[in-house]
């Protein structure tokens, strides 16, 4: 029973520390879980962060496509208004180049003395004839009544062609008015080009900060995907390591941790997975902005190739109008009369002059009713011209201002990236911490799990010389057993033959073989071979040759 007892302590041994060892590797398990747990829940998160910041990236590159878009479509009118008024100012300039080119250079001094006092008395004469008494003042003078009647006669056509040189020169005062207009209206698109170029300025100063940020951010992000792939590395060979670990350990587990070793295994090639997207979404975004920003360099470029032409042209026009006037200046200076005999001659050759005008004047009313023609038909272009460049005006004020909500909308975006950019540094430096934590309790799951496995062996060993023991004590329990059944054979034989004794008290008794080393007959030594014998009549031990089976009733023990 004592023995039974024994064996039943150990057995109870062994299954208390077996139940030991399981929870003492339920609890890493237990941790696992829970640690699992937390950075499946950041990691979350953080794939919720990196979802809302490429959304509002999206966001920010249509609003700069669609910002694109609006200065192309801007400039594209600009530049077609612009062709329109350079075409419509090539005509005029072409017009008055042929009347002054038909026109004499005496016409050009009356044209330019009209001119003059034309601005001096702003418009206060009522008849051009009134303009002319230096050759009447003049022709009073002579003596000669048919001269003063030919004067006369000829200072009719006279006035005629001043009333169409007059009326010409309205036309060019309009013109020219028109032409001012014209100028502010391009003073203005030349402010505007200038504000618009200013912006572009602006938006490149911010495009080369932002590309500036970028690189900065670029390197950053190649030291922390260095910094990342050697953590990777780390964790993957510490992962591979605690794989096989665990592997090991979960041939000898439940199935519940091989559930949980498919789980993780799981979770970690899927966050391998999702690294590797965001790694390819972070490198499309970089392609796409830096194609973007080579886009817009090469417009900046092109923007300033078109102010430079524009520059040249107008200090071209500058240019070519102040050297018609000081032409003119020097002509008129050069072919003015002196004295009263210069004058006389001048008259004749005027009155030449007037009668070759005659008969150019047909052709000078063919050439205004051409001119009037292509100048009501210039007016109109140019009021259709007036009317598209109104609407082309006030689509342009709607799209400044469309611009102006778009820069607003750019700025909030700007500043919102940037916040976002802060939370995904602050995420990554999140991140990093995570993984240190990670880093340290696999280093503490490690440790653990190699105590565990030590004191798996230890308690093994134990186990094994344990299990040596007990198949001693089974032995020495069955010996036991089997002399315990002996001593009770013999106690009951011992029993049976003091009862025996008891009952053959009066009995005779055997004398004791110890007495007798020879026969008691013949004197012979007993040995190995000579075999002893009782008498149960003569209580004698003889030998067996010399024994008379008569008088021996059986043979009852030998040595």
């Amino acid at each position: 029973m004592t023995i039974s007892s024994s064996t039943d302590d150990l057995s109870s041994n062994e299954t208390t520390d077996v139940d030991n060892n399981a929870s003492s590797s339920s609890l890493p398990i237990l941790t696992l879980q829970t640690d699992t747990l937390d950075h499946n829940i950041q990691y979350e998160q953080l794939e919720r962060q990196i979802e809302e910041l490429n959304k509002e990236l999206n966001e920010s590159k249509s609003a700069e496509k669609r910002a694109h878009d609006e200065r192309d479509k801007y400039s594209h009118m600009y530049n077609r208004l612009n062709e329109r008024f350079l075409a419509f100012e090539q005509k005029q300039l072409d017009q008055m180049r042929r009347i002054l080119n038909i026109l004499t250079s005496d016409q050009y001094k009356i044209l330019y003395e009209r001119h003059d006092d034309y601005r001096r008395s702003q418009r206060a004469f009522t008849s051009p004839s009134t303009s002319i008494l230096l050759p009447s003042s003049l022709n009073e003078t002579l003596n000669d009544s048919d001269r003063t009647i030919d004067y006369q006669k000829t200072e009719s056509d006279w006035n005629t062609l001043l009333t169409q040189i007059s009326e010409l020169m309205d036309f060019a005062e309009k013109f020219t008015a028109k032409y001012a207009e014209q100028a502010e209206e391009n003073n203005k698109l030349r402010l505007l080009n200038s504000q618009k170029q200013d912006e572009n300025v602006k938006l490149l100063v911010d495009l080369s900060l932002s590309k500036a940020e970028h690189e900065k951010e670029h390197q950053l992000r190649n030291q922390f995907e260095k910094q990342f792939i050697e953590a990777n590395q780390v964790i993957e060979q510490d992962h591979s390591k605690r794989l096989q670990k665990l592997r090991n350990y979960a041939s000898l587990a439940d199935d519940e941790g091989d559930i949980l070793l498919s789980s993780l295994i799981k979770k970690a090639e899927k966050n391998d997975i999702d690294f590797r997207e965001m790694k390819l979404n972070y490198e499309t975004v970089f392609t796409e902005q830096a194609n973007h920003i080579k886009k817009l360099i090469k417009e900046r470029e092109l923007l300033h190739l078109y102010n430079q032409r524009l520059e040249v042209e107008n200090a071209s026009l500058a240019a070519r109008t102040n050297d018609d006037e000081t032409i003119r200046l020097l002509t008129y200076a050069s072919q003015s009369p002196t004295s009263y005999e210069e004058a006389c001659n001048l008259i004749s050759q005027l009155r030449e002059q007037i009668i070759q005008q005659i008969k150019i004047r047909d052709k000078l009313r063919h050439d205004i009713e051409q001119l009037q023609h292509s100048h009501n038909t210039d007016i109109r272009e140019r009021e259709q011209i007036e009317q598209l460049f109104n609407r082309d005006l006030t689509a342009a004020k709607d799209e400044i201002v469309i611009l102006r909500s778009v820069q607003s909308e750019y700025e909030h975006v700007s500043s919102v990236k940037k916040n976002l950019e802060r939370q995904l540094e602050e995420c990554m430096n999140e991140l990093i911490k995570a993984k240190t934590v990670v880093h340290s309790l696999t280093n503490q799951v490690k440790e653990k799990i190699e105590q565990i496995s030590s004191e798996k062996e230890k308690l093994n060993e134990d186990n094994a010389g344990l299990r040596v023991q007990i198949q001693k004590l089974k032995i020495d329990f069955e010996n036991s057993e089997s002399v315990q059944h002996d001593f009770v054979k013999l106690s009951q034989a011992l029993q049976v033959q003091l009862e025996e004794i008891r009952n053959s008290e009066n009995e005779l008794r055997w004398k004791p073989e110890e007495d007798f080393s020879e026969c008691q007959r013949c004197h012979a030594q007993f040995s190995v071979t000579w075999r002893k014998h009782h008498c149960r009549k003569l209580l004698f031990t003889f030998e067996s040759i010399t024994i008379d089976f008569a008088f021996f009733l059986s043979v009852f023990f030998f040595l």
